[in-house]
């Protein structure tokens, strides 16, 4: 009875320990884009975001109340709240509103056509007159923001990439704007035809590889963390620089232009 009681005692203070661990972890709430596959399902967290999230919550000993959230609502949301973005590029309109992180990474804004329709691009002009597909609320720089709706036009698509290549399928625009690595547009090309094909999806072009990554980018952005402007919020972004530097000098998380989000 007493070794009983003993263990009973040992496992109690173990379980206080760790509930009192768990409180004293600052709990932090963070947003990022959603994502769902063909059937609705959400599509998750890539390993590199996922081996940066808990890195920096380990450094800082903080908890990420993540939420995947159309990104509108969630940059709206971010206005309203102190809450952490993930994956917020950088123009002159959002650093009237957010304070921003050191960059996560790097991406290229790539143009995927039809390969029975591509088109030369080599500069914003080449897009004249034409529609093309992006994301809701984001941005592909300011140099493409500043000419929608006057060089060309665009169409607002959910993040949702399975249904934005049936949207290009079906001629509902020139091209789509995709978020990719910054130096990888035939990996990108190729990847997007294999998930595109293996479902079994139509392809009215006769080619087999149906989608074509123009090779050149119409710009490279970086990603950050971003939250509404306040002197605290500025403070929290400050550690997360520091363990972000911090985890890429020690070869813990991968360097800036290394990694993607999805």
């Amino acid at each position: 009875m007493k070794l009983r009681g003993i263990f009973i005692l040992v496992l109690s203070l173990s379980v206080g320990l760790s509930a009192t661990l768990a409180c004293a972890q600052e709990r932090v709430k963070l947003q990022t884009i959603e994502e769902f596959d063909r059937d609705g399902k959400p599509v998750p967290l890539s390993k590199a975001t996922t081996d940066l999230l808990s890195y920096i919550e380990k450094t800082l000993t903080i908890h990420f109340q993540i939420q995947r959230v159309p990104w509108k609502r969630a940059m709206s949301n971010a206005l309203k709240e102190d809450l952490v973005l993930m994956g917020m590029s950088i123009n002159k309109d959002r650093l009237d509103k957010y304070l921003f992180s050191d960059a996560i990474n790097a991406n290229g804004n790539w143009l995927v056509t039809r390969c029975d329709s591509r088109f030369p691009f080599d500069n914003l002009q080449d897009l004249k007159g034409k529609l093309i597909g992006i994301v809701a609320a984001t941005s592909a720089g300011d140099a493409f923001d500043g000419q929608i709706g006057k060089l060309f036009n665009v169409e607002n698509d959910i993040g949702a990439g399975i249904s934005r290549l049936q949207k290009l399928m079906a001629k509902r625009m020139a091209a789509l704007v995709w978020h990719d690595n910054v130096d990888a547009p035939l990996k990108l090309e190729n990847g997007i035809n294999l998930s595109y094909t293996r479902r079994g999806l139509s392809n009215t072009t006769g080619d087999p590889k149906p989608f074509c990554v123009l090779p050149k980018p119409i710009s490279i952005v970086s990603n950050h963390f971003a939250m509404r402007i306040s002197p605290a919020n500025r403070q929290l972004l400050d550690r997360i620089n520091q363990a972000m530097a911090k985890g890429r000098k020690e070869g813990a998380i991968p360097s800036t232009v290394a990694t993607i989000l999805n």
